[in-house]
């Protein structure tokens, strides 16, 4: 039974307001800024290495990719598959670094024209499990971003959706995505801050456990790309993210369309 609006609200204040509660129920809850890569080593938690942090987030995507099988996909699953399409490969092999569970492989099938040839990777053997479980005809294998098992220009795109922000050397990890395509790279719903300011780590969070990622500057991330050998061709904004009430600057998500020097 859907409880009445004015319930809801009570009841989702007492949530928030529990520290024990709103971190286990809650998406993302309880930022802190760090002071920088060093702490966010320092800190770094298993939290995505987990079995009950894979379920907690398999929950959460079961009712997206839900909508998106009846027509509804959310604005940053829209965004995913206009990038792909935007590289004009019919088909392509793609590779989806930090794949989560996979859910990207069934997101392409829906909203991309011909689907794409898909190959999914993510450090967390758990979050492989899950994968593997959901779509026992994928292809998946445990990996980190930084150091990918696959040789020069393996796969027409690399596609990172919402992984490169809990990646703390991500410049190590744009180099692999940049070292392994063959023609683009699409990094998507990366949060930047909206002006350019320096990148940022935080703590939170996410689906019970803790967490560390980082929200990016804008001239820094192209940087880094370009050093890569990478050139933006088109972007995309994507779904709201604005931790502005912890970094103090607002930020919002960007999704990004580089091709490959190759």
């Amino acid at each position: 039974m859907k409880l009445p609006k004015t319930a809801r609200s009570i009841a989702g204040k007492l949530i928030r307001s529990i520290p024990v509660l709103r971190r286990q129920i809650l998406f993302s809850t309880d930022y802190r800024r760090l002071a920088g890569a060093e702490e966010a080593r320092a800190v770094a938690s298993q939290g995505w290495l987990t079995a009950r942090t894979v379920k907690r987030q398999d929950r959460a995507y079961k009712t997206l990719i839900e909508d998106a099988r009846a027509g509804e996909p959310r604005i940053d699953l829209r965004v995913a598959a206009y990038a792909v399409q935007a590289t004009g490969l019919a088909a392509p092999n793609l590779l989806d670094v930090g794949c989560g569970s996979g859910y990207y492989s069934e997101i392409f099938a829906i909203l991309v024209p011909g689907g794409v040839r898909y190959t999914g990777t993510d450090y967390s053997e758990a979050m492989i499990d899950r994968a593997r479980a959901h779509y026992p005809a994928g292809t998946f294998g445990v990996a980190d971003a930084t150091r990918l098992p696959y040789p020069d220009g393996a796969f027409d795109i690399v596609f990172n959706g919402v992984s490169l922000m809990h990646i703390i050397d991500y410049a190590a990890a744009i180099r692999e995505a940049a070292r392994v395509a063959s023609r683009f790279c699409i990094f998507h719903s990366v949060p930047m801050f909206d002006a350019d300011h320096p990148t940022a780590f935080l703590q939170k969070y996410a689906y019970g456990a803790p967490v560390v990622e980082a929200v990016f500057g804008r001239e820094e991330l192209l940087t880094i790309c370009n050093e890569a050998g990478l050139r933006l061709v088109r972007e995309w904004p994507s779904i709201a993210y604005d931790v502005s009430a912890v970094t103090g600057q607002a930020s919002s998500t960007r999704t990004w369309l580089l091709a490959t020097g190759g």
